[in-house]
């Protein structure tokens, strides 16, 4: 990547991870029991230093963002994922470490500033050149980072439809979420937006594959899943490369030499060194684009935001932010709001679903992560220190709730639809209106309680469950993140959002249908500002294959995308 100063002016989706509990106001969060048994899933500080450092190419120290001193945190090396010995607990470490990457930013440098700041412009990984953004038509995929045209940066969170791209709509449904009013003068609750991002490794194979598939390319056409291995990264590297999809340069082309060998490059350069350091006070990460490729895999993410002038005065740093284009709604009839404006506001980050694939997983990990002050989990069972099971359940205080009045629900009633659906609700006009569920009660923010903590079905037990073990190591796993996190950088936003849960099958096959037997991990899992209403079937309740040999139905968007990528010179 060439050496260019960063615009920091790019509006796109960001993330963030890991409950706390000292950390938090005394008033809303998420609970992580301080006696929880650590012995079947922990992250040492040994282990951690592998996140944060890339020895194989000369970085045996941290970087950090040159504004806001977060270290960066390297992806899982997917395609060297101990598929074979892994255990529940790699599985979970995955989606912690994949959200903590795309969260990481671009612009770092080897030491920490002396004054952190947090502003809404920071280049996280997810929103430059590493990701790829959807078309609002969903047909196309848009270049972000760096010499992006005006028109591309201006993403607009708009009313859409009901599971994918940028919308108002919730998975399974139109429904439409609200925060709860706030409780301070002068502040309204906000809608809740959502948006959707891919990483160039699967934008590459999606090109690659549908070309092939197309005779544009000459070549034998890829099974019909996402890639999982080091042969099938470096095929798709090499189209990318041939394809002006990616710089080149001498950097990038020894990386792809080290990590491809049997890549054949236009550039002459001995792999048997590294290049020279990299100089103090410059940007790092984006000269190793081709490693953070390779390791990566093929990942979407969807992201959930509110805006942050409803959220609590005070509390914006503790969440990850962007300026983002939204529509603005004429509330003043109750039951039937119209939108009368768009305009950029700043949004905070309050969910995202991490999906990708590693070695042997073709299906991909499904994670999710919240923020910790979204709602309170209902009652759930851990094991503790002294090897005793314990019911737990939140809220630990009834207020500052960013979906929850404090109350647990058993269930989750609907008070808003969108109308963008191809049955409209009653009482639509246009597409982009919102209307009252039921017609009658006024449109208002709902009762939100997490129903299946950790993505589990809670049975009553006083003796060691599949169901304790798994909730057991998430929140034991979400207490060393936070405290790794809080080490590095006692200011990092990501130490107030939490790894949810995971799911995957145990043998990497692709699911037909929701009920398959081979799935494992967090198999009701669902993120509370996304799947609000739907919290009883799972990822795989929705993402799955529908008994079709194609495994890349497992993904919505992929089949209606372009191949036809943005090319280097058009960046």
């Amino acid at each position: 990547m060439k050496q260019k100063s960063r615009l920091l002016h790019v509006a796109r989706m960001a993330i963030g991870l890991w409950g706390a509990t000292a950390l938090a106001p005394a008033n809303a969060q998420t609970f992580f029991p301080k006696d929880v048994d650590q012995s079947q899933c922990s992250l040492g500080t040994s282990e951690f230093e592998t996140w944060i450092t890339l020895p194989m190419f000369g970085l045996t120290s941290p970087v950090y963002d040159e504004t806001s001193g977060m270290p960066y945190i390297f992806p899982v090396n997917g395609p060297d994922f101990a598929n074979t010995t892994a255990n529940h607990c790699d599985f979970y470490k995955w989606g912690a470490q994949m959200f903590l990457w795309m969260t990481s930013t671009i612009d770092d440098i080897g030491k920490q500033p002396a004054k952190p700041q947090y502003p809404a412009t920071l280049p996280f990984v997810f929103n430059t050149e590493f990701f790829y953004r959807l078309s609002n038509d969903q047909t196309k995929l848009l270049a972000q980072g760096e010499n992006v045209q005006s028109d591309n940066l201006a993403i607009s969170l708009r009313t859409a439809k009901n599971d994918e791209d940028e919308s108002i709509g919730q998975a399974g449904g139109n429904g439409v979420l609200l925060t709860q009013p706030p409780a301070e003068t002068g502040k309204q609750s906000s809608l809740t937006y959502y948006g959707i991002h891919t990483n160039r490794q699967y934008d590459y194979f999606l090109s690659l594959y549908k070309n092939l598939l197309s005779g544009k390319t000459k070549g034998t056409p890829l099974a019909s899943q996402f890639p999982t291995t080091a042969a099938e990264t470096c095929a798709i590297l090499k189209y990318a490369e041939q394809n002006n999809y990616v710089e080149k340069g001498l950097i990038p082309t020894f990386i792809e030499k080290k990590l491809c060998p049997k890549n054949g490059n236009d550039t002459a350069v001995t792999a048997t060194a590294a290049p020279a350091a990299t100089a103090p006070g410059s940007s790092i990460i984006p000269q190793i684009e081709p490693a953070v490729d390779f390791l990566s895999l093929a990942v979407e993410v969807k992201t959930s935001w509110v805006e942050t002038a409803s959220l609590p005065t005070g509390s914006k740093n503790k969440y990850i932010r962007q300026n983002l284009q939204i529509p603005i709604y004429d509330r003043t009839n109750p039951n039937h709001w119209t939108v009368k404006d768009s305009a950029t506001r700043e949004m905070a980050l309050v969910g995202m679903h991490v999906v990708g694939t590693v070695k042997g997983h073709p299906e991909m990990i499904w994670a999710t992560i919240e923020h910790e002050n979204n709602a309170p989990n209902g009652l759930y069972y851990y094991m503790n220190d002294k090897k005793q099971v314990v019911a737990v359940s939140d809220p630990q205080t009834k207020t500052g709730w960013t979906y929850s009045n404090g109350d647990i629900v058993d269930t989750v009633t609907e008070y808003a639809k969108g109308c963008d659906d191809s049955t409209m609700p009653a009482g639509c006009v246009a597409k982009s209106d919102i209307v009252s569920a039921d017609g009658n009660d006024p449109i208002a923010p709902s009762n939100v309680t997490r129903l299946n903590p950790w993505g589990i079905k809670q049975v009553p037990t006083t003796t060691t469950t599949d169901a304790v073990s798994q909730t057991t190591q998430i929140i034991s796993l979400n207490r060393d993140v936070k405290r790794h996190l809080k080490a590095q950088s006692p200011t990092d936003p990501r130490q107030y959002y939490f790894l949810s849960g995971a799911v995957w099958t145990s043998d990497g096959s692709i699911p037909e249908k929701s009920t398959a037997k081979a799935i494992t991990g967090s198999p009701m899992l669902a993120n509370t500002s996304m799947e609000t209403f739907e919290q009883s079937s799972g990822c795989f309740g929705c993402h799955n294959t529908f008994k079709s040999p194609n495994g890349l139905k497992i993904s919505h968007i992929f089949e209606g995308i372009s191949p036809d990528l943005p090319t280097v010179s058009g960046k």
